[in-house]
Parts: C-alpha cells; structure tokens; sequence
C-alpha cells in the first residue's frame, strides 16, 4: 500500500465503460451508476461491491475509446447495502435493479438467451434446452423473478456472477443437479449500493489527468490484459480526490 493506511471503511476507484457520442454527461452504458437521487449501484464489480462497507467511497471513471481518455463521473459513499427485492421495490425504474417479477415483466420484450460460455451453453442445452427455469429464475416464497429484459448481461452470468458471484466449479455443480444450488441464499445477499452522499460532475466532462493521483496515472487503470479493474485508495487519496471534485463543482455553481 502506498500512502496512508486505511484506518476507515475501504475506499475503490472504479472505471466503466462510458456511452460513446454523450457529449452532455458521462455515462455508464447501462446506467450502473446510477447518479439519480440517491445515486445506486448494483450490477458491476460484484467483487467491489461485496467488499465496501457504510462509509466506504467509491469514485467512478467512464472510459472512452475514440479517442482514448478517462472522464471523471464522481463520487458515491456508501450509506446502505440492500437485498436485491428491497432493490426491486425501492428503485424498480432504474436499469441497475438487475431483476423483474415475472408475474409484471414484459415477456415479449425478453432477448433470446445468450451465454458467456459457449462450452457450458452446449451442455446446459443438451440436458435441459434453450433456457432452463433453474437458471432463468429466481425462486423466494410465492414469487418468482426473472432477468430484467433491458439487461444485456449472459444467460450464465446475470444472476450467477453479478449477484451470487458464483464461479465456473459451483455452476457445473448447478448445471449437473438441474437446479440453483444457492437459490436459498438470495434472501440474505445485500449487494446493492446506496449512497448516502454523492457529488456528479459528469456533465462538466473533466478528464481524470486533471485531479488524478499520481500513484494512478491513466496507464495505470488498465491491468495486464486490457480490463478495467478497480483500485484501492488511501483515506489520504480519498480526501484529495473529494476536494478536487468538489472544486470542481463549486466552479460550476459560479
């Protein structure tokens, strides 16, 4: 670690993929964060997710490929951490609430289903068809829940990845029994964010070189293999990077 140790809740700086062509904000393409009042996040970097606490903040990067540059979103703090029906009853309108009541989604509007493994797609098929209700669903009580359809996330990875954070060993052990091993779980996941605090400044569309830590240049926020990974910040580079934004933003209520 480099800088002050953390004495408070861990702190991340996460980059995503921003839609191309705004030119009056920075966006995630699928809304996740969603800088609405109060600002919610609840699809990407499960792993983050899971591992921030109340207090926690997390600041976002949209990156951009034509050209290539890192644009400052802003920031969240995390004031509560909620299960996905909480989720679904609470922000039901915003596309990061990754699922639907079957009973109330639109079935027609429902994407063929797609895999993020093509091995594992063959198999599942083979056994099961094109779409198995073990996967498909979610089963709590009397209700049953589905995919939200303007999610674009796989088949294999909407409910397994982003929200149970299941690896490739626990679906084969899924796909060999034909059922959700750890459906009896959801009730107790919480990991949807909300913010108790937030500061967007993406309309004012500032480059991340502008206020960036030196420790994290913006060749520093890809790893190895091209991905955009997210990163731990010391309490000290959380204040730097607060008071930058809010500069920022005090410059813009001018």
């Amino acid at each position: 670690m480099v800088g002050t140790e953390m004495s408070s809740p861990p702190s991340y700086l996460c980059v995503f993929h921003a839609a191309e062509g705004m030119e009056d904000d920075v966006r995630d393409l699928g809304e996740d964060p969603d800088f609405r009042n109060p600002a919610t996040w609840g699809i990407c970097r499960p792993n983050t997710r899971r591992a921030v606490q109340l207090g926690s903040h997390v600041f976002f990067l949209g990156f951009l490929r034509n050209p290539t540059r890192y644009l400052i979103k802003g920031w969240l703090r995390v004031g509560e951490k909620i299960g996905y029906v909480e989720a679904l009853e609470r922000f039901g309108d915003r596309p990061n609430v990754i699922l639907r009541d079957r009973d109330h989604a639109e079935s027609a509007s429902r994407r063929q289903p797609y895999w993020k493994n093509e091995e594992l797609r063959a198999q599942s098929e083979a056994w099961y068809g094109p779409e198995p209700s073990w996967l498909a669903t979610i089963k709590v009580g009397s209700r049953v829940f589905v995919q939200n359809p303007a999610d674009e996330h796989e088949l294999d990875n909407w409910k397994c990845q982003r929200m149970f954070m299941c690896q490739r060993r626990q679906f084969e052990r899924c796909l060999r029994a034909g059922i959700c091993q750890r459906e009896s779980e959801f009730p107790t996941l919480s990991g949807y964010i909300v913010a108790s605090e937030w500061r967007d400044i993406g309309p004012r569309r500032v480059p991340w070189e502008a206020i960036a830590v030196s420790r994290l240049p913006s060749e520093r926020l890809r790893t190895p293999y091209g991905q955009h990974n997210h990163q731990l910040l010391t309490d000290d580079e959380v204040a730097t990077l607060k008071a930058a934004v809010e500069a920022v933003h005090a410059e813009a209520a001018q």
